[in-house]
């Protein structure tokens, strides 16, 4: 009788939660969905390129098809060019993994990678359905699912230790190491390294000295292959694109006799500066000193940490694709409950970031009542850094307790 009881309710509850549903029709559509036989019924509304489906997973594994005999992708001439880190080599030693069963590998990626995120966004009710859906539909999502592009292995190896084994320390410390020499950007995700080991004791230090240590070394054992793989790497300056650097970047594309423009970018680089450090300044002087934003599951605290490290990195020290601003997904969770508490900030982000994933949509529609749709772009930009001086503020807030000179 009991147990027909449990099985009853554990039917109520997955009939409540959404996300069931969604897993379901997600798996449906992976299944049965042929992009290469079916993508041109949607030609009239979009540009039609065959490469694009998982196009960046085929150029990667061409290149460990490549390392399993023994030959050198770097070498190759393809176009577009090889430009993943050679520790990808590693994938090679494992069956299955080739260019041959790209669609097979491209399908586990995505449902993978959208089953662990709903593993990690916890219940989902109506409005929260609404939401996630927003997201996970939008331009940048979607756009990074067709190419069935490497950040989606970054996004596994990053949340599998937090969602599967939470308490390891050091087996999240190993996933972290493993996606930072698959590719640079994930060492944004080491804030949660050093959360984890934010207290000053020799232990801590001793582990976070290594952890740097291994970073170093990786950097000038590879630091030929790194400077050339930033050559290969195509930018999209004005499309597809952001970073602190952007509308600099952008306005020069059109204006290329204007290298005076430059002062006008550092100008703005110290006024932002300036402004995140008032910002910081006013945490130690005012209520900002009471925000205790730890006050969440440690799940969304971590996801918090890993997603808002990626997107500060990226934005800070690189022009990024677009569909990077899809770890900014991993912040909602705490967002959510920071907002039900009221928490400063909270709702803006909530408000903005679907703005920000569905910019390409805004521009097509603005495109249909103006021929300069570039507005857009250079809006969403600044909403882009609107978001990191928010982060900026939250992070230090959740480190301030941790550190001794933030009383």
């Amino acid at each position: 009788m009991n147990m027909a009881g449990n099985n009853k309710a554990l039917l109520i509850g997955l009939k409540k939660d959404l996300r069931i549903y969604y897993v379901l029709a997600l798996f449906i559509f992976l299944l049965v969905f042929d992009y290469n036989q079916y993508w041109y019924l949607f030609k009239s509304y979009i540009q039609f390129d065959s490469w694009s489906v998982y196009g960046d997973l085929r150029l990667l594994l061409k290149g460990t098809d490549l390392y399993g005999i023994g030959k050198d992708p770097f070498k190759e001439h393809y176009e577009p060019p090889y430009n993943y880190p050679s520790f990808w080599r590693f994938f090679s030693y494992l069956k299955g993994f080739d260019a041959v069963h790209y669609k097979a590998i491209g399908f586990l990626l995505v449902f993978c990678t959208q089953s662990m995120l709903l593993w990690a966004s916890g219940n989902w009710d109506a409005k929260k359905a609404f939401y996630y859906l927003l997201l996970l539909l939008s331009p940048v999502s979607l756009l990074l699912f067709e190419r069935g592009n490497n950040d989606l292995v970054i996004f596994l190896l990053l949340l599998f230790p937090i969602l599967v084994f939470p308490k390891s320390k050091l087996l999240y410390i190993l996933f972290f190491l493993l996606a930072f020499m698959l590719k640079l950007y994930p060492i944004g995700a080491g804030l949660l390294v050093l959360y984890l080991y934010k207290e000053i004791n020799f232990k801590n230090i001793a582990v976070l000295i290594g952890v740097a240590v291994v970073i170093l070394v990786y950097i000038g054992l590879n630091y030929e292959e790194i400077i050339m793989i930033r050559e290969r790497t195509p930018i999209s300056i004005s499309e597809f694109s952001f970073g602190f650097q952007v509308p600099l970047e952008n306005f020069m594309s059109h204006n290329r006799k204007m290298y005076k423009i430059e002062g006008v970018y550092w100008a703005g680089y110290i006024v932002l500066w300036i402004s995140i450090i008032f910002l910081l300044f006013k945490i130690f002087r005012n209520q900002w000193n009471h925000v205790d934003l730890t006050n969440i599951t440690r799940r969304e605290l971590y996801l918090f940490l890993i997603g808002a490290g990626v997107f500060l990195f990226s934005f800070f020290l690189s022009i990024s694709w677009e569909y990077r601003l899809f770890f900014l997904v991993l912040c909602v969770p705490a967002l959510i409950s920071w907002a039900k508490s009221n928490q400063f900030g909270a709702k803006y982000m909530i408000i903005i970031l679907p703005i920000i994933l569905w910019n390409q949509t805004l521009r097509k529609i603005t495109e249909m009542f103006s021929d300069n749709s570039n507005s857009i772009f250079l809006i969403n930009q600044l909403l882009i850094t609107s978001l990191a001086v928010v982060l900026i503020i939250y992070i230090f807030l959740i480190f301030k307790k941790s550190l001794n000179f933030m009383k």
